[in-house]
């Protein structure tokens, strides 16, 4: 236990020493003028629009992602019900469900993402003057119309999911997401849960990692292009509020 310790201790300390090191160096490089923007960089790379590679990007993405929706629900609708062999938690149609669910999911952050930026960009300062103004109205209804669909196959994986489990559905009204959830947990047998508390965990972690490099990101964004708060204030707030949740639900079950 000591020796564990003590090794927990001397990587927590070189990577102390670590980070130190390195923010010292970056912040002597911009420091002396060493990093220098040019003049004519721009971070919106464009053919016919403003930002019309940016959004194109996105409108594929959101595109490949419901066409593997799509041919997921296909291909799960006919497979048959297997039994599951020794020591499997799931069978070939239960994962094949699963992955359903994922990519509705991320079809449905995708576009939802596609959507908010381009109504940002369409009814900013400037965007209904623009003479980019039918390209902003075009993306902003496609937006909107992938964003409907997605919620279509979201619903679609939740039948399915509510056909393969009819002993513990999901409710779908609307408003109703919590009591869904708990009503899903308290049928869970304790190996279910098990796997919640792990993933759950895990994500908790990555969120956190995510959101303190993002400031970072953002920190060397404004070095590099000029001071933008904003995104840093948000980014610490998000994160405040995750650690805030954390320790009340520590507290309330402890």
């Amino acid at each position: 236990m000591n020796e564990a310790k003590k090794r927990a201790n001397m990587r927590g300390l070189i990577l102390l020493l670590g980070s130190m090191t390195t923010g010292g160096c970056i912040g002597y490089v911009f420091a002396s003028g060493a990093v220098v923007v040019p003049e004519n960089f721009s971070l919106n790379p464009s053919i016919y629009y403003e930002y019309d590679i940016m959004f194109g990007c996105i409108a594929l993405l959101s595109l490949l992602l419901a066409v593997l929706t799509v041919l997921g629900l296909v291909q799960t609708r006919r497979m048959k019900d297997e039994p599951k062999s020794d020591g499997e938690i799931h069978n070939l149609k239960e994962k094949a469900l699963s992955r359903v669910m994922q990519f509705s999911y991320y079809t449905m952050i995708i576009t939802l993402l596609w959507l908010v930026m381009s109504f940002a960009h369409a009814l900013g300062p400037g965007g209904k003057e623009s003479e980019d103004a039918p390209f902003m109205m075009t993306n902003m209804i496609t937006a909107l119309v992938f964003m409907l669909f997605s919620f279509y196959l979201l619903n679609r994986s939740f039948t399915l999911y509510n056909n393969n489990y009819p002993d513990r559905q999901l409710d779908l009204s609307l408003g109703n997401s919590q009591n869904a959830q708990r009503e899903l947990f308290a049928k869970m047998d304790e190996g279910e849960r098990w796997i919640v508390y792990r993933s759950s965990y895990s994500s908790y972690k990555a969120t956190t990692v995510c959101l303190v490099m993002g400031m970072l990101f953002f920190a060397l964004y404004s070095l590099l292009f000029g001071f933008a708060p904003m995104p840093i204030i948000v980014l610490a707030l998000i994160l405040l509020i995750q650690q805030t949740v954390y320790y009340r639900e520590v507290l309330k079950y402890s």
